[in-house]
């Protein structure tokens, strides 16, 4: 496993110390996985409520993708890829803010679970282990057919198995009564035609930011759920994505 820290110029003068954290937090939580394919990337920029990761592990990268300009990653291209990574590897990105004074720290994700960390070693330790569930699990080909919730469960589980202090709920909806709400979003869904497509349809990317892609025909890996904003693509070169709905449509 490579662990590649960055930091922000506000942070530079400590990040020496909190890589060393880093470091030992990960190889304590890996310890039993085979992560011989595994980079994981850390940002350490200011900011209590941007925290966030993300696994690259249905496909293999190459050191020209370690920097993107998309979307919340858009910051790694504040700072220069390493010239000692592999020929292809599998990327986790992370990003925390490791200031002390805002721990103990509560969180929620964007799965409705609420978090407590006592410490930035715990918060730390239960993102990568969260991760490190979706690497384990594409490209090792363990806990077949979880999804968020089991790695937001297994996560848990591992960190209060190693004695992090970490405390994690999911929070429950209240149940309400929903007279026409189902009709009223079908009227208000914007793209309520491409919920119906079949795996496999045939779609033609009509704008990529990168202009890479933009007039290609790709296909749908599969059927796009109810509340989803974006469908999963394949281009032509196997790559699979994410696309944001309003910048494709289906191939006539």
């Amino acid at each position: 496993m490579m662990i590649l820290c960055h930091a922000a110029r506000i942070l530079a003068s400590g990040a020496g110390a909190q890589e060393g954290v880093i470091r030992a937090v990960f190889e304590r939580i890996a310890a039993g996985t085979d992560t011989s394919d595994l980079v994981v990337s850390v940002y350490l920029l200011p900011g209590a409520h941007a925290t966030r990761g993300t696994a690259y592990v249905r496909h293999w990268m190459n050191p020209k993708e370690y920097r993107t300009g998309r979307g919340h990653w858009g910051i790694t291209r504040r700072f220069p890829a390493p010239g000692r990574l592999p020929e292809r590897f599998k990327l986790i990105r992370m990003r925390v803010d490791p200031d002390p004074s805002s721990f103990p720290r509560m969180e929620r994700d964007g799965y409705r679970w609420i978090f407590h960390y006592r410490t930035f070693g715990d918060q730390i330790a239960m993102l990568f282990a969260h991760e490190l569930h979706h690497f384990r699990r594409y490209h090792l080909g363990l806990h077949p057919r979880e999804g968020e919730h089991s790695s937001n469960q297994w996560a848990l589980d591992t960190v209060r198995r190693l004695g992090f202090s970490v405390e994690g709920r999911p929070v429950r909806r209240p149940r309400k009564t929903r007279l026409f709400l189902p009709r009223v979003r079908r009227w208000l869904d914007l793209y309520g035609h491409l919920r119906g497509l079949e795996a496999g349809t045939r779609m033609i990317i009509t704008h990529d930011p990168d202009g890479q892609y933009d007039g290609q025909v790709t296909r749908l890996v599969r059927r796009v759920r109810m509340n989803a904003r974006r469908v999963v693509i394949q281009t032509p070169d196997g790559k699979t994505w994410r696309w944001p709905m309003a910048w494709v449509r289906k191939a006539e």
